[in-house]
């Protein structure tokens, strides 16, 4: 540039030299990446005729070279002197193996608009992290690994940081890094980028508190990530992160198994309570009526003696029924599923049949059933469910009422299979409604062991459905579940 010489002072323009007069090994570069011009200590340092450098593409001459098409601030790179600071710096091979330094260079000017990029190169490793010897350390790494610089542009990637969050490499160099955080917290991490820059002191985050990194394909990953300065004049930062996915994934899987032993225990600890409670009292009648029959034994009263021998088997009957639902509540939420194709309507019906055999024949079953008959479930299961349901509706019905009618409906509800029984029996109060599928719960004198329900409740949840119970007293009661429902072949 020259001086002005119309009285308006210096032109401050930059001072473009050539690049012959540039004071290191230096080439220009368009923007196709090809070498248009280069001064002769690049050729000594490449140990190339100039005339066989220029006119080539540059990673013909040099290795890993990202000139950061994607970061438009390098803009168009020319000469000028002072030498303009470098935008990026980078560390590189030659064709021989020989390590050097490049350093891209930025000083937009419109005069030289055909000029996209001034590389200067020196020799040996740079002696900060972005050097080869870092980078095939780094590469190597199972960790995931990015630079940053004071305004968070990415610098360098590793291949595991690529991998974790979906990028190739070059595709992570020059994009800013709050482009990984949650749309929700970006605003947020700018304030902590730059408070961090303030004291450039290492930081682990993600231990304690949930930290994610968003995938290319948008879904994000619980990480782990510690902040490294490294270079505090530049406000370099290295952040190595620690993909949690498989960690998270076992915590989750560890608290869920928590859980279900704390049920256990729950369920362990109401056994221990029924058996010392529930069957005391009948052991202590059965005792009872043992000494009577040995009393009867002996004065020769045969009638006596068979009616209190009938009594006693009447109560151990009875209470080895309970045990035995005690062992199947137990084990219901512990066997595989074995599916199989039936009709649900037959099943239903065989179910009615044997239970209107035992008594309530003036009930009344009414169908509405909806969801094609055919049905691919556990059998067994489901067969239990339905027969605890009407059972109990039969139980419960209202003397008072001229007719006890029970109602089952089913249809289909996105792949799922919806049942309701109901009945309009006697209903159940309000205080015993939050009950009805507590173990071992007796609301009076029509209440059995108080297992029914809650097994059903459990093998609908094995099932990986769910039950819900309305009910209003003197009305009557519906138990309403939905379990999932295979597609029906066709």
């Amino acid at each position: 540039m020259k001086n002005s010489s119309s009285g308006r002072g210096p032109d401050m323009s930059p001072t473009l030299l050539s690049i012959d007069h540039f004071p290191a090994p230096a080439l220009l570069v368009s923007e196709t990446g090809i070498v248009t011009e280069c001064n002769s200590m690049a050729a000594e340092l490449l140990d190339m005729p100039r005339s066989e450098i220029e006119g080539k593409p540059l990673v013909s001459l040099l290795a890993d070279v990202t000139l950061g098409q994607s970061n438009p601030a390098l803009g168009h790179a020319v000469l000028s002197t002072p030498p303009p600071d470098a935008s990026l710096k980078q560390s590189s091979k030659t064709t021989d193996g020989r390590s050097v330094v490049v350093s891209i260079l930025r000083a937009p000017s419109e005069q030289n608009a055909a000029v996209s990029y001034c590389i200067a190169l020196s020799q040996g490793e740079s002696p900060g992290p972005s050097s080869q010897n870092f980078r095939d350390i780094v590469d190597a790494s199972a960790s995931a690994i990015i630079m940053c610089d004071a305004k968070g542009a990415i610098r360098f990637a590793s291949r595991a940081a690529g991998g974790l969050l979906g990028y190739d490499v070059g595709s992570l160099i020059g994009m800013c890094v709050d482009q990984l955080v949650p749309s929700r917290l970006k605003k947020h991490h700018e304030d902590y980028r730059a408070e961090f820059g303030k004291v450039m002191k290492p930081r682990a985050m993600g231990r304690k508190s949930k930290v994610t990194a968003v995938h290319k394909e948008g879904h994000e990953i619980p990480i782990e990530i510690v902040l490294t300065p490294v270079n505090e004049v530049d406000a370099e930062i290295m952040c190595t992160i620690v993909d949690l996915t498989e960690h998270v994934a076992t915590r989750t899987e560890i608290s869920q198994k928590a859980k279900e032993l704390e049920q256990l225990n729950a369920e362990l600890s109401a056994f221990a309570n029924s058996a010392s409670h529930d069957l005391k009292a009948p052991l202590c009648s059965i005792e009872g009526l043992l000494s009577l029959c040995l009393e009867d034994l002996e004065a020769g009263d045969t009638d006596e003696l068979k009616k209190n021998l009938e009594e006693a088997l009447l109560i151990s009957r009875s209470n080895a029924s309970k045990v035995e639902k005690i062992i199947e509540l137990a084990q219901a939420g512990q066997a595989k599923l074995h599916k199989e194709r039936f009709s649900l309507r037959a099943d239903i019906v065989e179910i009615w049949r044997s239970l209107r055999s035992v008594g309530s024949a003036g009930a009344v079953l009414e169908f509405d059933l909806r969801h094609g008959d055919i049905v691919n479930l556990e059998r067994a299961a489901v067969n239990m469910i339905l027969a605890n349901l009407l059972s109990n509706a039969l139980r419960y019905g209202d003397p008072e009422k001229p007719s006890h009618v029970i109602r089952i409906s089913s249809r289909r509800e996105n792949n799922q299979l919806q049942m309701v029984v109901g009945d309009n029996g006697r209903g159940i109060s309000g205080g015993n409604l939050q009950r009805v599928f507590t173990y071992f719960s007796r609301f009076d004198e029509l209440s059995n062991e108080g297992v029914g329900l809650a097994l059903v409740r459990k093998q609908i949840e094995r099932l990986g459905g769910a039950i819900s119970v309305h009910s209003v007293e003197g009305q009557g009661t519906e138990f309403s579940f939905l379990i999932p429902l295979e597609e029906r072949e066709e």
